[in-house]
Formats: structure tokens, sequence, C-alpha cells
């Protein structure tokens, strides 16, 4: 069976980061046409792709080699980008099989951020990235559990989104373009403290500054459950 172009690019989530759907697309769209058309690569064989090329991420970062590093972390996120989209469209998803991305989007977080940080420290000297990257890591993990209970409660309470109340233009227009509301977010930031920040030299500032945001975001979160609590 072949799979029309038209028919890929409508098959992606409603509502994607923005970096995927503005720029990311425009290569991992033809990917997975050729992937799903061509050739009989399994989700699983792409996840595992995803983790090759982010453990030589972590490797190159850890041996300094910056550039090499951010390249082979893009490889990576654009396979981890396309298992998905492969399995919805051949209708081959399995429940391990989403178990195994994201367990591999942990592998690869905790390997690249942990090489880039003991690089920077290595160059400089200076310990605080090492706290700073801990900290980041635990507060994705944090936010993750987070968005997973609120996740859990809404299909436990049939709320989906459709029910949520559309009512700006801009709410609209995302809708429209098949984007979050926020123009930032985790593929964004990631993407950027692994691919531009070590070679600009500035993955201090970068996690100052996505640790605040993570912060922000978790305290965000418990808005859901105080609505929730207060509608009772």
């Amino acid at each position: 069976m072949k799979y029309s172009y038209n028919y890929i690019k409508n098959s992606f989530h409603s509502q994607e980061a923005w970096i995927n759907v503005f720029v990311l697309k425009y290569i991992t769209i033809p990917l997975v046409y050729l992937m799903v058309n061509y050739t009989k690569i399994t989700p699983n064989r792409i996840s595992l792709l995803s983790i090759i090329f982010g453990v030589y991420s972590a490797y190159n970062y850890l041996i300094g080699n910056v550039l090499f590093g951010g390249i082979m972390y893009l490889v990576s996120y654009i396979f981890d980008a396309t298992d998905g989209k492969v399995a919805r469209i051949t209708k081959t998803g399995k429940p391990y099989g989403a178990w195994l991305d994201i367990c591999i989007d942990r592998i690869n977080l905790v390997l690249i951020t942990t090489a880039i940080a003991y690089n920077f420290y290595v160059n400089t000297d200076n310990t605080l990235i090492i706290f700073l990257n801990s900290l980041f890591l635990g507060l994705i993990f944090i936010g993750s559990e987070s968005r997973y209970n609120i996740d859990y409660y809404k299909l436990k309470n049939n709320i989906t989104d459709e029910k949520l109340k559309v009512g700006s233009l801009y709410e609209k227009w995302c809708i429209k373009k098949g984007v979050i509301k926020l123009p930032i977010s985790l593929p964004e930031l990631f993407l950027f403290y692994m691919v531009v920040a070590p070679n600009l030299n500035v993955e201090l500032y970068s996690i100052f500054i996505i640790n605040l945001f993570l912060i922000i975001r978790i305290i965000l979160q418990q808005k859901f459950w105080y609505d929730v609590t207060k509608n009772k």
C-alpha cells in the first residue's frame, strides 16, 4: 500500500511544537514518506537509530567535538520525531513501542546533557554547570510526571481538547496550523541547549534560563489542579 504525501502530512498530531511544524517538517515529512513507502523499517528500529545517534552525540561532546555532537543530536531528534508517525501511519504501534520511545528519549537526554556539562567543566573548571545540569534533569522529570498525571486525569474524566474553549484569534490560528500555543516549549529548549549553546559557548547562561523556564512551567501546571479543585 502506497501512502500519499498529503496523507502523511495530515497524520501529524493536531498540536505539535513550533519547530517541528515550521522547520523540521520539511525534513520529517519526506523522510516518513520514504520510510513507509520504500522501506520495511519498523518504528522500534527507528527508535533504536535515535539512541545510536544519541549515544554518538554524547561521545562527541565528551571528547570535546561539540560541532559533530550537535549534528548527531539533531539527527537523533529527527529519527525520534518520525518513529511515532510511522507507527500511526502503518498502524504498527504497540504499547511497548511507546514505552521504548519515551525510555530512549530519557536516556539520550541524560547522556547528552551530562556530556555537555562535563565538557564545559573540563574547559572552564566551573562546577556550577554540573549543579545546574543536574537541576535541569530533575526539573524535566518532575515536569514530565506532572504532565502525565494531568493527562491521566483528563483521560479518566473524558476531558478532551475538543471540549476546551477556543477564544482568541491566536488560539484559532494555533489550531489551524497544528501547533501548541507556546512558541517555545521543551523541543526548542532541548535543541538549543544540546545543539546551539555548546557551539556558541553559552551553556551556563542557557541552562540557567532554561531552568527558570522549567520552574515556571511546573508552577503553571499546578494551576490545572487548582482549577479542578475550584470547580468541584
